[in-house]
């Protein structure tokens, strides 16, 4: 496979990131979310606080059968699509109403429709996480903070809000939350692929630490089916640097050696060799 060069791979995943960054619409709620009467600020940040590690426990790992057959992955579900509840019809129609007047750049009657969201559906999370959106845009990120807090009170398993929470603390320099927040998207997903993706390019790009970045990179390319090609270079070029060729997620059981043969099996197998070189140096 071909080798990229230094550049041509830091723009190749600067332009990946930007295109992970702008995440969907992140509208669903869990069936408990239904019972939300309010929030609390505090209890996200709070939980960032609280992860620790480099990420390496989340790692997908590919197993083996006892004959030394690779035994297919299966990734565990997405737990914010899995538990999603029907979200009404009003609801959606408001939140795509809004989401229209942000793309056109109306900010004003978009952040006033998504705060009309919070009041008439308090269990969806979505509407906090635009809110967070526009109020960076308006450089006011304390309040973008409260309110992706405010999303994941209301529902922990959008791993897609922490995942935009994540790209905003990098675009504000402060790289160790950016690193919590995908580390709490993984505690809540171990299988997520863009959270590893992103925290590997947090890690090579901005954090200095490639050999941090090398897993979650190969994490990432193991989950989407090994068929990305470009991710595939990443690896290639991120070992060069690291020197680490042993895999993180894929390490086959070893051969056993087959057992020496029993002495006297030896000596006879020997024998009539033996004899053949005799005659011949006998002629």
């Amino acid at each position: 496979m071909a080798m990229v060069s230094g550049n041509a791979f830091r723009s190749s995943v600067l332009l990946t990131l930007m295109v992970l960054s702008g995440c969907g619409a992140v509208l669903p709620m869990s069936p408990a979310d239904t019972a939300t009467d309010g929030v609390n600020s505090g209890a996200s940040e709070e939980h960032l606080n609280t992860v620790r590690g480099d990420g390496k426990a989340y790692l997908p790992k590919q197993a083996y059968s006892a004959q030394g057959q690779k035994i297919p992955y299966v990734p565990s579900p997405n737990p914010y699509t899995r538990e999603a509840a029907p979200v009404a019809a009003e609801a959606r129609a408001a939140f795509l109403d809004a989401q229209a007047l942000m793309a056109s750049g109306d900010f004003r009657m978009a952040r006033k429709g998504f705060w009309a969201m919070t009041k008439a559906y308090p269990g969806l999370s979505g509407p906090w996480v635009k809110l967070a959106a526009l109020a960076e845009r308006r450089e006011k990120p304390e309040k973008a903070r409260e309110y992706y807090q405010k999303a994941l009170a209301v529902n922990p398993s959008n791993v897609n809000a922490y995942l935009e929470q994540a790209v905003f603390e990098r675009r504000q320099g402060e790289f160790a939350r950016a690193r919590a927040a995908y580390l709490a998207a993984l505690e809540q997903w171990k299988d997520f692929p863009e959270a590893h993706l992103n925290l590997a390019i947090l890690y090579d790009l901005y954090m200095n630490q490639p050999e941090q970045a090398q897993p979650h990179y190969e994490a990432y390319h193991f989950l989407r089916g090994e068929d990305d090609v470009r991710v595939a270079d990443w690896l290639i070029e991120i070992r060069r640097r690291t020197g680490i060729e042993t895999s993180f997620i894929d390490n086959p059981p070893s051969v056993p050696e087959l057992p020496d043969a029993p002495a006297g099996q030896t000596a006879q197998s020997e024998g009539p060799q033996a004899s053949s070189d005799s005659s011949k140096e006998q002629g």
